[in-house]
Protein backbone atom coordinates (compact mmCIF):
# COMPACT_ATOMS: atom_id res chain seq x y z
CA UNK A 1 0.00 0.00 0.00
CA UNK A 2 0.97 3.63 -0.66
CA UNK A 3 0.97 5.12 2.56
CA UNK A 4 2.01 1.04 4.73
CA UNK A 5 5.40 0.99 5.97
CA UNK A 6 7.67 -1.08 5.83
CA UNK A 7 7.10 -1.35 1.95
CA UNK A 8 7.13 -4.80 0.21
CA UNK A 9 10.70 -4.21 -0.84
CA UNK A 10 11.98 -3.38 2.16
CA UNK A 11 9.70 -6.41 3.99
CA UNK A 12 11.57 -8.87 1.28
CA UNK A 13 15.23 -6.73 1.74
CA UNK A 14 15.07 -7.43 5.31
CA UNK A 15 14.57 -11.27 4.56
CA UNK A 16 17.43 -11.85 2.00
CA UNK A 17 19.74 -9.59 4.32
CA UNK A 18 18.81 -11.85 7.44
CA UNK A 19 19.09 -15.23 5.54
CA UNK A 20 22.29 -14.21 3.45
CA UNK A 21 23.95 -12.50 7.01
CA UNK A 22 22.41 -14.70 10.04
CA UNK A 23 21.49 -17.51 8.71
CA UNK A 24 22.91 -19.18 5.43
CA UNK A 25 26.79 -19.40 7.72
CA UNK A 26 25.00 -21.84 10.31
CA UNK A 27 23.52 -23.97 7.90
CA UNK A 28 25.48 -27.22 6.58
CA UNK A 29 26.04 -27.04 2.67
CA UNK A 30 23.32 -28.75 1.40
CA UNK A 31 20.87 -26.49 3.28
CA UNK A 32 23.29 -23.67 2.78
CA UNK A 33 22.45 -23.85 -1.20
CA UNK A 34 18.38 -24.47 -0.69
CA UNK A 35 18.95 -20.62 1.30
CA UNK A 36 20.86 -19.60 -1.23
CA UNK A 37 18.19 -20.12 -3.93
CA UNK A 38 15.78 -18.28 -1.92
CA UNK A 39 17.68 -15.67 -1.33
CA UNK A 40 18.06 -15.57 -5.48
CA UNK A 41 14.12 -15.85 -5.78
CA UNK A 42 13.71 -12.73 -3.25
CA UNK A 43 16.47 -10.04 -4.73
CA UNK A 44 14.30 -11.45 -7.86
CA UNK A 45 11.16 -10.52 -6.78
CA UNK A 46 12.51 -6.87 -5.14
CA UNK A 47 14.01 -6.28 -8.22
CA UNK A 48 10.54 -6.58 -10.06
CA UNK A 49 9.11 -4.46 -7.61
CA UNK A 50 11.57 -1.78 -8.09
CA UNK A 51 11.47 -1.71 -11.92
CA UNK A 52 9.22 -4.01 -13.10
CA UNK A 53 6.43 -1.66 -14.36
CA UNK A 54 9.03 0.92 -15.97
CA UNK A 55 10.70 -2.62 -17.87
CA UNK A 56 7.07 -3.99 -18.89
CA UNK A 57 6.25 -0.13 -21.08
CA UNK A 58 9.61 0.00 -22.26
CA UNK A 59 9.26 -3.60 -23.67
CA UNK A 60 5.63 -2.54 -24.75
CA UNK A 61 7.22 0.46 -26.49
CA UNK A 62 9.99 -1.34 -28.52
CA UNK A 63 7.56 -4.30 -29.71
CA UNK A 64 4.88 -1.66 -30.70
CA UNK A 65 7.78 0.68 -31.95
CA UNK A 66 8.44 -2.03 -34.36
CA UNK A 67 5.15 -3.82 -35.13
CA UNK A 68 3.67 -0.47 -35.72
CA UNK A 69 0.43 -2.10 -33.83
CA UNK A 70 -0.36 -4.36 -31.00
CA UNK A 71 2.63 -4.15 -27.90
CA UNK A 72 2.43 -7.77 -26.67
CA UNK A 73 5.55 -10.38 -26.91
CA UNK A 74 2.24 -12.42 -28.59
CA UNK A 75 2.14 -9.88 -31.22
CA UNK A 76 5.70 -10.17 -31.81
CA UNK A 77 5.59 -13.61 -32.07
CA UNK A 78 2.95 -13.88 -34.30
CA UNK A 79 4.74 -11.58 -36.17
CA UNK A 80 7.72 -13.20 -36.75
CA UNK A 81 6.12 -16.63 -37.04
CA UNK A 82 3.71 -15.33 -39.88
CA UNK A 83 6.97 -13.83 -41.64
CA UNK A 84 5.75 -10.21 -41.38
CA UNK A 85 9.14 -9.20 -39.71
CA UNK A 86 12.42 -11.23 -40.21
CA UNK A 87 14.89 -12.76 -38.45
CA UNK A 88 17.21 -10.79 -39.89
CA UNK A 89 15.53 -7.44 -39.69
CA UNK A 90 18.91 -5.57 -37.62
CA UNK A 91 15.78 -3.16 -35.91
CA UNK A 92 14.04 -6.87 -34.42
CA UNK A 93 17.72 -7.84 -33.61
CA UNK A 94 17.94 -4.29 -31.19
CA UNK A 95 14.66 -4.28 -29.54
CA UNK A 96 15.25 -8.41 -28.75
CA UNK A 97 18.84 -7.58 -27.27
CA UNK A 98 17.04 -4.17 -25.85
CA UNK A 99 14.53 -6.39 -24.36
CA UNK A 100 16.96 -9.24 -23.04
CA UNK A 101 18.93 -6.95 -21.24
CA UNK A 102 15.93 -5.54 -19.47
CA UNK A 103 14.85 -9.40 -18.20
CA UNK A 104 18.35 -10.12 -17.50
CA UNK A 105 18.13 -6.97 -15.18
CA UNK A 106 15.87 -8.42 -13.08
CA UNK A 107 16.55 -12.07 -13.09
CA UNK A 108 20.15 -11.97 -12.63
CA UNK A 109 22.06 -8.83 -12.89
CA UNK A 110 25.19 -10.25 -11.97
CA UNK A 111 25.26 -12.79 -14.94
CA UNK A 112 28.68 -11.51 -16.74
CA UNK A 113 26.93 -11.79 -19.86
CA UNK A 114 24.84 -9.06 -19.03
CA UNK A 115 27.56 -7.19 -17.31
CA UNK A 116 28.92 -7.37 -20.93
CA UNK A 117 25.92 -5.79 -22.58
CA UNK A 118 25.37 -3.24 -20.63
CA UNK A 119 29.27 -1.78 -20.66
Amino acid sequence: MVFDRPTAFELLDSVSVFLEEKIKGELPKHLAFNVQIAINVINIVKREIENGKEINESSKKLIADILQQGNSTESLSKAIKDGKIDLDNKELQKVLLEITKMKLSVDNPNYSTYKDLVE
